[in-house]
């Protein structure tokens, strides 16, 4: 029987969350070393870390008594550029970027059918522990899966700090989604199931949100459902902790979108150490850091691509256009973290 961690050993961070259970309310904690943050593509099972080794820490004994704790959050659309950036904005141990962890995924599914009382507390607790510092001073950056969107909200609630988000067009969802094939077909269905679940879009559309909808439909309704939580996190953001950055302003400068988002998201440094960071990441693959893969490259690819499935792009712009977009809920006004033309003239 695996021991229950102690209020001393769960305030050290590399005692990592790495799942949450649901059943027994348990948060699953793990040695992780600082380094394998820094290199893993995602905080998920691709960690290698058996869960049945795991110490065990109930949510409610975790310390909250101090208040949220600051912590930097990027939220996205999936496939457009979160990684990448995520990469570009990590300094460890100051700023330590963790990328999709799994405990949070855990919770999103869980948070359907519940109301915000019944999620909270547990997500206060998982992210007091995500939030923790590496180093004096220093500060986290969670990048949560898009399987997360849904608790974009809470998390607000639950931690102090600023938030970035992320995303792309419609037809570029499309296509990435279109590349990743055919294991995007079952993701882009899992999350057009798992978002549309209770949202406006679901209700104006009047179908299950477990409906078996073709591709096509899977990544429209996915973009969709995205888009109206990240309008009703505007429309809400009284506080303003939130600013939108969109993939071709991030694509087109770097070199001054990464230092923005830097500044922004409070987490120190000057402007040349994030020069360098986007020089560096933006160089090469997100998820596999020993490939080159530059702008040139990504271009050339996303022109091919453009090309092969120009058809399948027209489809599905044009049913989302007759069909989903006249009832969707989009943002009425962005937070843009850069003028995208200045950006472009300056990239």
């Amino acid at each position: 029987m695996n021991s229950v961690a102690t209020a001393f050993e769960s305030s050290n961070p590399s005692l990592f969350p790495i799942a949450f259970d649901v059943d027994r309310s348990d948060i699953l904690m793990s040695p992780v070393a600082a380094d394998a943050i820094a290199s893993a593509a995602f905080l998920d099972q691709r960690l290698g870390i058996d869960p049945t080794h795991a110490l065990r820490l109930p949510w409610q004994q975790v310390d909250v008594s101090s208040g949220p704790q600051r912590v930097a959050m990027v939220f996205h659309t999936a496939f457009c550029g979160s990684t990448l950036l995520s990469r570009a904005l990590q300094n460890p141990l100051h700023v330590m970027s963790l990328r999709e962890p799994h405990a949070l995924m855990h919770l999103a599914h869980a948070a359907p059918g519940r109301d915000h009382m019944g999620i909270d507390g547990p997500l206060k607790a998982v992210m007091q522990l995500l939030a923790r510092p590496w180093t004096d001073g220093g500060i986290c950056l969670v990048k949560p899966t898009n399987h997360v969107n849904n608790l974009l909200p809470a998390m607000l609630r639950a931690t102090r700090g600023k938030c970035l988000l992320l995303y792309s067009s419609l037809p570029e969802f499309i296509l990435s989604c279109v590349k990743k094939l055919p294991g995007s077909q079952k993701y882009a269905l899992w999350t057009a199931q798992h978002l549309l679940r209770g949202s406006a879009l679901q209700n104006a559309l009047d179908v299950p949100w477990d409906h078996p909808f073709h591709f096509v439909e899977s990544c429209v309704l996915a973009w969709y459902a995205q888009m109206e939580i990240f309008a009703d996190a505007l429309a809400a953001d009284s506080g303003d902790r939130l600013r939108t950055l969109d993939l071709p302003t991030l694509l087109a400068a770097p070199a001054q979108v990464v230092p923005a988002c830097a500044s922004w998201l409070g987490l120190g440094g000057d402007e040349s150490v994030w020069q360098a960071r986007a020089a560096s990441e933006f160089q090469r693959h997100s998820k596999h850091v020993d490939r080159p893969y530059n702008a040139t490259t990504r271009a050339a690819e996303r022109a091919t691509l453009s090309r092969e499935h120009s058809a399948l792009i027209d489809v599905a712009v044009a049913w989302a256009g007759e069909v989903i977009a006249p009832v969707a809920r989009t943002p009425v006004m962005w937070k843009p973290l850069m003028d995208p033309a200045r950006a472009g003239a300056t990239g």
